[in-house]
């Protein structure tokens, strides 16, 4: 099958071109460092001509309310627009977990997420969905950072800590779109996306000390508001991993659980734990 990846050299979207690419698929990368505009439909439109599917992967993670209507919500608009111009009826979306109508008024990116997928379940095409946890590999994703922060003599921790995430590796998320591509039964599905385990914050830091073979350090809490309050005017200005922006307290404090039924019975995938996944490399 002939597939095209917009947002092709990003994290996620690089590794989910070497799975397609693996599994035999032709990719066709859409990118800026391709020279791709996705919020330029005429050059979406070019990218979708002669492909059997299509992957929506484009996303900023902070911006202004214009950049993430242009990029987020446009690119996703544009993409459903190109694919329906063309013929292309398949199409993989990827959203994130926490992105649901009522978190959309919170931040600009729940915000522009929520109308993206809305684009995507609103049309008429094959659709898929995907929505992913924090995405982690060894030392990349969500995890650069806070590999970073695990190894600081005292680790600073917004809020009680008591927050719960699910981490997915990467691999897993990879796997999810090459299995949708054969799988029929996933259409207009929607696919929660986390792994095995799930942690508060402070176990997560842990977790991650320990295979990375470290030892865990002590925690400093800090009250979520006061963070808040100093995220606006001055960490958003310090370097990782200490930078923060409101809307990422925000997302942080919210957690990412989810039901892993989906993805193990409608995606054939048994998530890898973080310990599996770091021992893979990727």
């Amino acid at each position: 099958m002939k597939v095209l990846v917009t947002g092709a050299t990003g994290y996620v979207g690089a590794a989910i071109v070497r799975r397609l690419q693996a599994d035999g698929h032709a990719v066709r990368p859409f990118s800026r460092a391709a020279g791709g505009d996705i919020s330029n439909p005429a050059d979406v439109e070019r990218a979708m001509d002669g492909v059997d599917a299509a992957v929506s992967l484009v996303a900023i993670l902070e911006g202004s309310p214009e950049e993430f209507e242009r990029v987020v919500v446009g690119g996703a608009r544009n993409v459903v627009s190109a694919a329906r111009s063309a013929g292309v009826r398949r199409l993989l979306h990827m959203s994130a977990l926490g992105v649901t109508e009522e978190h959309a008024p919170l931040t600009g990116y729940w915000g522009a997420k929520w109308r993206a997928k809305q684009a995507v379940t609103g049309s008429d095409l094959d659709w898929t969905v995907f929505e992913p946890s924090f995405v982690f590999s060894q030392g990349g994703g969500a995890f650069a950072e806070f590999e970073r922060l695990a190894r600081l003599p005292l680790v600073p921790v917004i809020g009680n800590g008591r927050y719960r995430h699910q981490p997915v590796w990467l691999g897993d998320v990879a796997a999810a779109f090459s299995r949708a591509l054969e799988r029929p039964a996933t259409i207009r599905n929607v696919y929660p996306l986390g792994g095995p385990q799930v942690f508060t914050f402070d176990e997560l830091l842990d977790e991650i000390a320990r295979v990375t073979g470290r030892r865990a350090h002590p925690k400093l809490h800090a009250p979520a508001g006061f963070v808040r309050l100093q995220a606006k005017v001055l960490l958003r200005r310090l370097p990782p991993p200490l930078r923060v922006t409101p809307d990422q307290i925000t997302m942080l404090l919210a957690g990412t659980e989810c039901d892993l039924t989906p993805m193990r019975e409608g995606l054939g995938i048994e998530p890898a734990s973080i310990g599996e996944a770091y021992t893979r490399g990727a």
